[in-house]
């Protein structure tokens, strides 16, 4: 059996449309820096840039990629895939944090950083898009279907419990029993991570995944006025504008031997990881390629996000997000310069 499928060579691949998106992710990180130096923005409301992106441009991409896409069996194994990788690689991550005996606020930083790759729009959907269009995109969105749950399940309660760590407070309250406290502090956790506006992705891709078993017709709109698009642009520009508009130049030098460390769980623990799992799973073709390249992807900006609103080490994340992705973007320069040649 062929496990790469016809899926291995893209059919009617955008490398325009990849380009055009790589230059408003550069634009939109340089734009939030200048905007920081010239002092037109404060630090303070990148959280909040980046938090609205999340609600206003997140959460409807979900919702109409998901709408879109043709459902088969294979599908349902992706987001299974993406899951276990995910969680399976951060605790890899908090592990050899520990062992090295990173402060709180860094080992949290690594660890997630370690398993939360930029799946999404802004860099693994956008890839997917061009590579395989609608359904491409489709597919990598039934692979963040499991984000929310990753990311509010499991992340941002990490996220939360490291930085509580890091101010020094205890878990679960003081006065507490140690397992009542913890218990209550791991269900608390769960419900603000749920009634979070910020969940509002999870809630619509469950709704475009209704409407799409229920065999609704998407609007003929969306492709017609190249909504997602549009949207993915205008996310892109907020989310990479915001961690522009965070980053400490000076600062990123001390922290490369530890954002190189977290660059390793990425692009080589999470793949191999992955390569192992899809095919155990059974999984080939185009699900099994999304699947490899969503896992090789650079650190994810929810990453950049947890580490403002917890008290994490916010240099760390942002050399680690910025290393990681300024080698994605030389591997995905040389790929773009032979796609170019080639033709």
């Amino acid at each position: 059996m062929n496990i790469l499928g016809s899926a291995a060579i893209p059919n009617g691949g955008d490398a325009g449309r990849l380009v055009l998106f790589l230059v408003f992710i550069l634009v939109a990180i340089a734009g939030g820096y200048a905007a920081r130096k010239l002092r037109l923005v404060k630090t303070e409301w990148a959280g909040g840039l980046m938090s609205a992106a999340i609600v206003g441009c997140d959460a409807p991409i979900a919702w109409l990629a998901i709408w879109h896409l043709e459902m088969n069996r294979e599908v349902w194994k992706v987001p299974v895939a993406g899951a276990v990788v995910g969680v399976v690689t951060c605790l890899a991550g908090l592990l050899i944090a520990r062992r090295r005996r990173m402060a709180p606020a860094e080992a949290a930083v690594f660890g997630l950083q370690g398993g939360m790759g930029n799946v999404g729009y802004t860099m693994g959907g956008a890839i997917c898009l061009a590579l395989w269009g609608m359904q491409g995109l489709a597919l990598e969105q039934m692979f963040v279907l499991m984000w929310p749950f990753f990311a509010f399940l499991f992340c941002f309660p990490v996220g939360r419990h490291y930085g509580e760590l890091a101010a020094g407070l205890r878990p679960g309250g003081a006065g507490a029993s140690p397992e009542t406290g913890l218990v209550g502090y791991a269900v608390r956790t769960l419900w603000r991570s749920l009634t979070d506006l910020r969940s509002l992705p999870l809630y619509l891709a469950t709704l475009g995944l209704v409407l799409n078993l229920q065999a609704v017709k998407p609007p003929a709109a969306v492709r017609q006025w190249h909504l997602i698009d549009a949207l993915m642009v205008l996310g892109m520009v907020m989310q990479f504008g915001g961690v522009g508009m965070t980053v400490e130049a000076r600062r990123l030098p001390a922290y490369w031997k530890k954002a190189l460390g977290s660059a390793g769980l990425k692009f080589l623990v999470s793949p191999a990881l992955m390569a192992g799992t899809a095919l155990g799973l059974g999984m080939a073709g185009m699900p099994l390629w999304v699947c490899l390249i969503l896992s090789a992807m650079p650190t994810a900006l929810y990453s950049v996000l947890i580490a403002n609103l917890f008290g994490l080490n916010k240099d760390l994340a942002n050399t680690t997000f910025i290393l990681t992705h300024v080698i994605c973007l030389a591997v995905l320069a040389s790929v773009l310069a032979a796609w170019y040649g080639a033709g």
